[in-house]
């Protein structure tokens, strides 16, 4: 999975906690508040990614089409159970992947990986220029290769719940910082339309920093769409600023009941998507 895709998926965890219980008590995660905990089984979506890949003179050397269907198997206390059908166009050609069914956790987290949660307190979101009071998690797992530092802002009031994300993983010493990720909400009610209907959804941007550059994604979520987000624009820098990757999501369907038979990269032969000559990137 490229980073980007990684990226974007940090952003459509939500964390949420209990409504209701002090602020001054650790509480379990709340289901509702995860992105597909508050749909029933059988909830699914549909989305298309198209990711060109750039040469050093701004000129577009490929380009590739994937479509992911994921589908919600089961919404549990500790965690969601996802099935994930992806196939992916090259150059004309599609590969599609074997069906994978993932079990993750309310923070994200891989189930059965160790995770502490520690309340650091409240504090305040800045949001369209509007103080939001937060409650502050922290949030640290290890692994054999690294371990990750989460700090997570959340609103058991105002959606999407989790205002912000700030995220550190080191190498296993602790000494050597190998990645950083902000995710922040930047705008809240704003209208878009969603397939045929127009929705309120809020507006995210992330910028993830590692040792080869940076990737900054502006998406857009909804809590009416299973899996939240909805849209995605996502460019990938080099160490020199350079844009070397960029990638757009689109939400293609999406249902609550089991989904039907349709056409496109899903279920029958198409032509291959006619591209444009290569074009050079300007920055704006």
């Amino acid at each position: 999975m490229r980073p980007l895709v990684s990226c974007i998926l940090a952003i459509s965890i939500s964390v949420g906690l209990c409504p209701g219980i002090g602020l001054g008590q650790v509480t379990g995660i709340s289901p509702e508040h995860h992105p597909w905990g508050s749909f029933d089984p059988e909830a699914w979506k549909l989305v298309r990614v198209i990711t060109e890949t750039l040469d050093d003179k701004g000129l577009v050397t490929s380009t590739s089409i994937t479509e992911t269907r994921t589908t919600l198997l089961q919404a549990e206390d500790d965690g969601v159970t996802l099935r994930i059908v992806a196939c992916m166009e090259v150059a004309g050609k599609q590969l599609q992947a074997e069906p994978q069914t993932v079990k993750q956790g309310l923070h994200g987290e891989v189930v059965g990986q160790d995770l502490k949660i520690d309340d650091l307190g409240t504090a305040q979101v800045i949001v369209e220029g509007h103080k939001i009071p937060a409650r502050v998690l922290q949030l640290e797992s290890s692994g054999a290769s690294s371990k990750t530092i989460t700090k997570v802002y959340y609103s058991p009031t105002v959606t999407p719940h989790v205002l912000k994300r700030e995220s550190a993983t080191y190498d296993p010493t602790g000494e050597n910082t190998l990645s950083e990720t902000s995710v922040g909400v930047v705008a809240r009610e704003m209208p878009y339309r969603v397939l045929a209907e127009v929705k309120s959804t809020s507006f995210i941007k992330a910028v993830q920093k590692h040792s080869k550059g940076t990737i900054i994604t502006w998406a857009k979520t909804s809590t009416e769409v299973p899996g939240g987000i909805i849209a995605h624009s996502s460019k990938e820098l080099d160490k020199t600023g350079r844009v070397i990757r960029r990638s757009t999501l689109e939400l293609i369907d999406y249902g609550l009941e089991p989904a039907p038979e349709r056409t496109g990269i899903f279920g029958r032969r198409r032509q291959p998507p006619r591209l444009r000559p290569p074009t050079r990137y300007v920055p704006r």
